[in-house]
């Protein structure tokens, strides 16, 4: 069954990935063998190949008509006549046309080398006009094409223009591989190090009186504890809170508590996940404390508090946190 939220994962991991240029297809092109090899045509600006009719007509190393069953062999690769056609071409668009015939005949064009097919490309009569046909011709593994005519004398120009070279289509779009690998690197990805800063200037306080101790916050003695609020993405897991404090000229012990609070329908219940605490030095000095909550990750209805409950309303003060979490698929 088609899974839609498979495919939009996938989509969001293209985004990530291919911001160089990346994008998944709408639609597979390969050839009719079923696979993705295939050719691609490069039109090109008309270019004279080869003209056999004398000075000043002339094009090409060959200046005399092809006879009765008289076999031509052209070099179509590299730089020939007024063309040049790069050595990745595998076959060739002409405009083949016949002049100056002299009974009725016919031409044939195939790969050079190869065994000549019972088939004809362009065919006319005596004292015909000249007589232009669009012929499409494999070349060899060198890049030659030959030519054949069956009766009487007859003059033969070509133009080349354009030029058919193999492709794999498929490198144009993600495979089923490398879509699979996309949605694993969506299912299992984990984006390490991800760190928000809590100064003690984005803080908003509602229930008492605070001050700044040397630009640190500090609650007044209405306060029993200091309480700040941080803020974490739903489904991370949150791996530590760094904390700074104030550890001021008087030992009173401090301590810090990570709490997560979850919502009921009646109250918001709070539960002690990582604490730190310390003695107190009785020198003013900026403290760190790391909270290291064992794997904790944020659930729907969940928020997390750093809450300092013993020294903060007396002498120690908040200098800021940070958060620390991974984003995990």
């Amino acid at each position: 069954m088609f899974d839609r939220t498979r495919w939009s994962a996938i989509g969001a991991a293209i985004a990530v990935t291919v911001a160089g240029g990346l994008a998944l297809p709408s639609a597979r092109a390969t050839n009719t063998d079923g696979g993705g090899a295939g050719v691609v045509f490069v039109p090109i600006v008309p270019c004279r190949l080869f003209d056999t009719r004398p000075a000043p007509d002339n094009v090409g190393p060959r200046t005399s008509p092809l006879g009765a069953t008289d076999i031509y062999t052209q070099q179509v690769t590299g730089t020939n006549g007024n063309c040049t056609i790069p050595a990745a071409a595998t076959a060739v668009s002409l405009n083949v046309t016949t002049t100056n015939a002299t009974a009725a005949s016919y031409l044939t064009l195939w790969p050079a080398g190869a065994s000549r097919p019972l088939a004809s490309n362009l065919n006319w009569v005596p004292s015909s006009p000249p007589t232009p046909n669009k012929v499409d011709v494999k070349l060899s593994a060198d890049g030659r094409v030959s030519l054949y005519n069956n009766a009487g004398n007859v003059d033969v120009l070509a133009d080349v223009v354009g030029y058919y070279a193999d492709h794999n289509h498929d490198d144009r779009y993600y495979t089923k591989t490398e879509v699979d690998g996309a949605v694993a690197a969506v299912d299992d990805r984990v984006i390490t190090a991800r760190s928000d800063t809590y100064p003690t200037t984005s803080l908003t306080v509602v229930g008492g009186t605070l001050q700044f101790l040397d630009g640190c916050l500090q609650a007044d003695s209405l306060l029993d504890a200091l309480v700040v609020p941080i803020i974490v993405p739903i489904g991370a897991r949150l791996t530590s809170v760094d904390v700074d404090l104030l550890d001021s000229f008087t030992a009173i012990p401090w301590t810090v508590t990570l709490h997560r609070y979850t919502v009921t329908d009646t109250n918001s219940v709070g539960v002690p996940v990582a604490t730190a605490s310390g003695n107190g030095s009785g020198v003013k000095v900026i403290q760190a404390a790391t909270l290291s909550p064992p794997d904790e990750v944020v659930d729907p209805g969940e928020s997390f508090v750093i809450d300092f409950t013993t020294g903060f309303a007396s002498a120690n003060a908040f200098c800021g946190a940070t958060v620390n979490y991974d984003l995990a698929g």
